[in-house]
This record gives structure tokens, sequence and C-alpha cells, in this order.
């Protein structure tokens, strides 16, 4: 799992990230593993709340990334949703430039 000791901090944390998968259309899932010897006790995957398609998480084995990781793709989802909404905002404040290639890192 993660590097946090504390099980406290970690459901705390795993619950914020289950409510910011979900503010996204997303869903956490977590491994129904208890063995501890198991490649993917304690881990994650991100897939989507309606279809289920599993969106992060499933290589190498179905359950793989830990807290940090989660987060880590969340972030850059939750980045990459956000410069849509800004990119489709300035299309419709500006329709006659729809042919303008807006350059990435803006």
């Amino acid at each position: 799992m993660s590097d946090h000791q504390d099980p406290t901090a970690d459901k705390k944390r795993e619950a914020r990230l289950r409510r910011m998968a979900a503010d996204m259309g997303l869903a956490l899932r977590k491994s129904r593993s208890r063995d501890p010897a198991c490649m993917d006790f304690g881990c994650y995957r991100v897939v989507k709340s309606d279809s289920g398609e599993t969106v992060a998480g499933r290589f190498p084995y179905e359950y793989s990334l830990d807290l940090d990781a989660v987060e880590e793709v969340l972030d850059e989802l939750q980045a990459q949703q956000e410069d849509r909404e800004l990119d489709a905002q300035w299309r419709a404040a500006h329709p006659g430039a729809h042919h303008i290639e807006i350059p990435e890192g803006r």
C-alpha cells in the first residue's frame, strides 16, 4: 500500500480519493485479496462508473495501484479534464477559430 503506516490516515485518504474519482465519473476499486503475500493485496484500480471499464491499475496484474499511484492518476485525469473544458470554453468564445490548433501546455 502507500508509505503511510497510519490506518486512519489511509482510510481518510482513500475516502477523499473515492470522492475525487466520483466527481469525474470514476470509481476506485480495491482488491478483495486477503493474503498479504498476493501481489494485489491492498491495491486498487480506477474504473469508469458507468461501464466498469478499467482506466488505470490493470497491469501488470488486475489491481496494481497503491494510494500514491491512485492519487497521481486522478490528478492527471483531472488536469486533462480541466484542459478539455478550457479548450471547449475557448472554442465557444472564438467560433471562427475552430481550425486553429492550440499547442499543448499552454
